[in-house]
């Protein structure tokens, strides 16, 4: 997803799927299907989608309804809050960059003198997390110490690598790198940590040209978010690899699969 002018954001929404389930704790809740309406939404980046009119580009929101029948259709639950937990999750890692992720489940008749009982998750309540790569051959140290503090407004910084020093790969005839990475807990999509990130970069000085490797103030690039690799570097730049690696690993393992 391309943090640009020419993001269109659309909305899909997938009202009132009815479903049956084994969902409770009581003895005739586990024995009985109960009907279950579930309704799920989520917005993501058309622009390449409706300006090609080309289906590779789009959300294939029909496999994730059909996933979500799976997951929910004739199978057991104890808790509302579960299955919710489930399908948001499965919507998440559905594909890159969907974002306001919401989920909502409701029991017909579940309560007396109640019409239904809801559980809701919004995704805009939800922390993302994100792989922050940093690079500069400038004033390196200085501009590292800034980033780092305006990173800050992005969400938390949960864990950061060593910085290292690396030569140049691709542009050779310029000075050495300082490289590291950052663990991001967030709370802005992937659009808008995309251009927070440009926003950082341009207060920092950071001036591009035709020469995509020339020397730079502070390069700041999401690596990965949620789980999904973004950045094409990662196969070049085998530090950057090791960076990956030593964040992940400190990621309790209940997150590790949304990392």
């Amino acid at each position: 997803m391309s943090a640009t002018s020419n993001t269109k954001l659309s909305t899909i929404k997938v009202e009132n799927l009815r479903l049956r389930a084994f969902i409770g704790f009581m003895d005739w809740e586990t024995e009985k299907l109960q009907d279950l309406v579930i309704s799920f939404s989520f917005k993501y980046d058309t622009c390449a989608a409706s300006d090609s009119d080309d289906i590779q580009y789009a959300v294939d929101y029909k496999a994730i309804t059909k996933e979500i029948i799976e997951l929910v259709e004739n199978k057991s639950y104890f808790l509302l809050e579960t299955l919710a937990e489930k399908i948001y999750t499965h919507i998440q890692s559905s594909a890159v960059g969907l974002e306001d992720i919401s989920v909502k489940i409701e029991k017909p008749n579940a309560l007396r003198f109640a019409d239904t009982v809801m559980v809701k998750i919004d995704g805009k309540d939800r922390y993302n997390t994100a792989i922050i790569a940093l690079g500069s051959n400038i004033n390196a140290e200085q501009n590292f110490s800034d980033a780092l503090k305006l990173l800050q407004d992005c969400g938390f910084i949960m864990q950061r690598t060593e910085f290292l020093k690396t030569k140049p790969l691709k542009f050779k005839s310029q000075p050495e790198f300082l490289n590291g990475a950052i663990l991001l807990r967030t709370k802005k999509s992937l659009s808008e940590l995309k251009m927070h990130l440009k926003q950082i970069e341009a207060l920092l000085g950071r001036v591009r040209t035709e020469n995509k490797n020339a020397p730079r103030t502070i390069d700041l690039d999401v690596t990965t978010y949620n789980g999904f690799v973004l950045d094409d570097d990662i196969q070049t730049f085998p530090f950057l690899q090791e960076f990956v690696r030593q964040l992940q690993s400190s990621i309790p393992l209940e997150n590790r699969d949304l990392a």
